[in-house]
């Protein structure tokens, strides 16, 4: 059976936290404004477009500057290139050739360059960048050509995680009176979003790390892109890609705290999006998201919103009505009885009742049932939805799963955190909309906490993209 994971999006806040929860939605097309440019001598038909940055210089163009890597430039084989445009909206920006290249007579590593971000501040564009190793700094006056601040030392280098941990990925947002610079590494092969904060963009203060581990995973990739959005004052989404290409993937998280979005914690997580190294553009009172192509041939654009959360939703399924929960099958071993008002401990249930795979009569819990269970058909709607959930954490024996009514093919599939207090997840299915489909409850475990808890599933009305 082929499985296609679809945007999944977990969220495991308290309830009382949703009245300011955002949900990043992309709305209509994506438009390409960049492609796989002519490098001359240094052009290779493996090449690609990644880690990029956009922005508006003086005279009103967009540019973006993009790090190619698998160049033959030598060394690590990346370089930057520009591309500038007349309006952000606009496809198929005119190439501008290379725009910068290691110097090593700088201390930066040949072939090294990445990440570029730039911001205006003072008077001047100010660009943070990775040389491989360290994060350095360049300044310009029209926010085209740009010059490298040397420090004293003679080198480029201004502050790094050490030696051969791939510092890089710089991003600059400012904030309660400082500049905050989020970036990577991966020491001991695992990989941290960090924060450094300066009043001056030059002297920098020690790192924090600010995002590790969790529902994203802590290999060296899984934290790389750190790109970091104030939507209102004091809320703050961090984005952070895990994977490239065509099944590329992007964590968000939502803090009140812009030095701390969960530590192997995934209470601030929000949603998954299928996309790559993304950079949020605020212009004119409208957001905008570029990512990379999935093909990692070129870089895209397109509108972006911010969607409130409602906190309940209306209800897919009745399961309160006792008709209604006789349409839900079980298709394979015995759970009798399937639906449970339980009280054993606190589940905390949307509803009065809910399916509890391990729930007996009188208060008792048997983790030796197993079953599969299969929900009436319903037709997804252009909007998120809201499932709750609990029980067992073993994914492959004991999950939720939403699937096509006819194919059987798996949209999404969820499990527990070995708790029983049903916690309220939102599952983006836009991208499925019209599709048919069933929710089906797994338990195919009878060792402890071989069990599942649903608590219904609830569309989170009127917050579809739009065209």
């Amino acid at each position: 059976m082929r499985v296609a994971w679809i945007g999944l999006l977990v969220l495991l806040l308290p309830t009382s936290a949703y009245a300011d929860l955002k949900m990043p939605v992309i709305e209509g097309e994506w438009w390409q404004v960049a492609g796989d440019p002519d490098l001359g001598q240094y052009t290779d038909p493996k090449q690609q477009p990644v880690d990029f940055a956009v922005w508006q210089a003086a005279d009103g163009t967009w540019q973006l500057w993009s790090c190619i890597r698998h160049t033959t430039c030598g060394g690590h084989t990346r370089l930057f290139h520009r591309w500038e445009g007349q309006r952000l909206t606009d496809t198929d920006w005119e190439p501008k050739g290379i725009a910068m290249m290691a110097d090593p007579g700088l201390g930066e590593p040949l072939g090294g360059l990445q990440a570029p971000h730039v911001v205006q501040w003072q008077g001047k564009y100010w660009m943070a960048y990775g040389d491989w190793d360290d994060i350095c700094f360049a300044t310009s006056e029209n926010g085209k050509e740009f010059t490298r601040i040397i420090q004293p030392d003679g080198e480029t280098a201004v502050f790094t995680e050490g030696p051969g941990v791939n510092t890089r990925d710089a991003m600059l947002l400012f904030t309660e009176g400082l500049w905050y610079c989020y970036y990577t590494a991966f020491p001991n092969g695992r990989g941290y979003d960090y924060c450094r904060t300066s009043p001056d963009m030059r002297t920098w203060s020690h790192s924090s790390v600010v995002a590790y581990g969790g529902w994203a995973g802590n290999n060296p990739f899984s934290a790389e892109c750190p790109h970091v959005v104030e939507v209102d004052p004091g809320e703050y989404y961090l984005f952070r890609t895990q994977r490239y290409g065509e099944d590329g993937q992007t964590s968000v998280y939502r803090s009140e705290n812009p030095l701390n979005f969960g530590i192997d914690d995934d209470s601030y997580f929000v949603t998954s999006m299928p996309v790559a190294a993304p950079e949020i553009v605020l212009y004119e009172g409208q957001y905008y998201m570029a990512s990379l192509l999935p093909s990692l041939k070129g870089i895209r654009v397109a509108k972006l919103n911010w969607v409130p959360v409602e906190t309940v939703g209306t209800p897919v399924f009745d399961i309160d009505d006792t008709d209604a929960q006789e349409e839900w099958r079980v298709v394979e071993g015995k759970c009798d009885p399937l639906f449970t008002q339980s009280t054993r401990q606190n589940f905390a249930a949307p509803m009065d009742w809910f399916i509890g795979t391990a729930e007996v009569a009188e208060g008792g819990f048997d983790d030796g049932r197993v079953c599969v269970v299969e929900s009436p058909a319903f037709t997804i709607m252009d909007a998120p939805y809201a499932v709750y959930i609990s029980g067992g954490a073993r994914d492959t024996t004991v999950h939720i799963l939403v699937a096509d009514a006819a194919t059987g093919e798996q949209f999404l599939r969820m499990t527990g955190r070995a708790s029983n207090r049903l916690e309220r997840r939102i599952v983006d299915l836009s991208p499925l909309a019209g599709r048919e489909a069933v929710v089906r409850v797994v338990d195919r475990d009878s060792e402890p906490w071989g069990h599942i808890n649903f608590g219904g599933l609830f569309v989170l009305s009127g917050q579809g993209n739009s065209d």
